[in-house]
């Protein structure tokens, strides 16, 4: 993947970013659990240099303050439909980059690769199963 384009459920929201995410992951905590109202999320890790959002994009932020390790999530929504597309976190480990949830690429072609790790799985629902051959990370190690 090279670059791509994204946008939320109803498409006022849209974003672009150029280059190859730095990483991918399936994360199991209980803020992306919350935040993607499912088991868990897959996302990639963009610098924030390398991600806007389209001008006029109706973007809405909030701030959590309740993550297990104390540190201040920002996740950003569409204003009009609600949907989540990506995350600012203020821990140094994510400074600088942008968390993208991978269901928000626009192009059916547009994909992320196999993550590369499964982070938080001592959150991880009994019935899902670890993903074959990637690392398992019981925090963000």
């Amino acid at each position: 993947m090279n670059g791509g384009k994204g946008s939320c459920a109803c498409g006022a929201t849209k974003y672009t970013f150029s280059g190859d995410p730095v990483t991918s992951a399936i994360c199991h905590c209980l803020d992306c659990r919350k935040l993607t109202a499912s088991a868990f999320s897959t996302a990639f890790l963009v610098p924030s240099t390398n991600f806007a959002f389209s001008e006029g994009s109706p973007v809405k932020t909030t701030t959590l303050k309740h993550h297990v390790e104390g540190m201040t999530l920002t996740p950003h929504f569409c204003g009009n439909c609600g949907s989540f597309i990506c995350k600012t976190v203020d821990d140094d480990r994510f400074r600088g980059c942008h968390i993208v949830m991978a269901g928000t690429l626009d192009a059916e072609n547009d994909h992320v690769a196999k993550p590369e790790m499964e982070l938080w799985t001592k959150y991880r629902l009994d019935w899902v199963k670890p993903l074959d051959g990637v690392r398992q990370c019981v925090g963000f190690e």
